[in-house]
């Protein structure tokens, strides 16, 4: 994979479509406020309790809202109309997501008994579910299957890819945060283009 063509590529459709693009990304900085609001409102016998309470909720509101941002990233690269209601559309399928979310998040854990190498291979193997749920109708089985399928044979690959932007991540530390208004846009539009090419590579498009 070309990971400079799909940096480019990614930048000229940032310089395009920055506002429209971090739309959704505002409404997710929302979100995740709603539900911190919603704690603070609550006191809780144990830390530990509050904090899985936390993740379920969190998991429960965010995970259907992040594969409709797939699915708007995917419109974006395609220069296909959409419509920010389509960031929703998924959350009726908020179950089957939700499992999705807690079978890696079980994979992960038991990787990081292990080792850490493990545990970063489960994030490499289902890092394109989001787009798998986003672009088909998968059962929780099937969607882990197709993503782990997906990148088959390109985990080193995506790997260096993701190596490719620790001077991007290094510079939003240096400024404080500041510099995620334009990182984060930019790794999310690479990330949907890279996940695009590898699909239509597979499917010999």
């Amino acid at each position: 994979m070309n990971r400079k063509e799909i940096k480019e590529r990614a930048l000229s459709i940032l310089e395009n479509n920055f506002f429209r693009i971090w739309i959704p990304f505002f409404l997710l900085i929302l979100i995740f406020c709603f539900v911190d609001l919603l704690f603070a409102f609550f006191s809780f016998s144990s830390d530990l309790y509050e904090t899985i309470l936390y993740l379920i909720v969190i998991n429960l509101f965010v995970s259907p809202f992040n594969v409709g941002l797939c699915y708007l990233l995917l419109k974006i690269i395609k220069n296909e109309k959409y419509n920010y209601k389509s960031l929703f559309k998924f959350y009726p399928k908020f179950i089957n997501i939700f499992l999705i979310n807690l079978v890696i998040q079980l994979f992960f854990s038991l990787g990081l008994i292990v080792f850490v190498v493990p545990a970063f291979m489960v994030l490499i193997c289902y890092s394109f579910v989001g787009f798998v749920v986003a672009e088909g109708e998968y059962s929780v089985v099937d969607s882990l299957r197709e993503a782990r399928e997906l990148i088959y044979g390109y985990k080193f690959d995506y790997f260096k890819f993701l190596l490719s932007f620790f001077g991007w991540f290094l510079i939003v530390i240096l400024t404080f945060g500041t510099a995620v208004i334009f990182v984060l846009p930019y790794f999310a539009l690479s990330n949907t283009i890279y996940y695009n090419k590898l699909k239509n590579k597979k499917l010999n498009i």
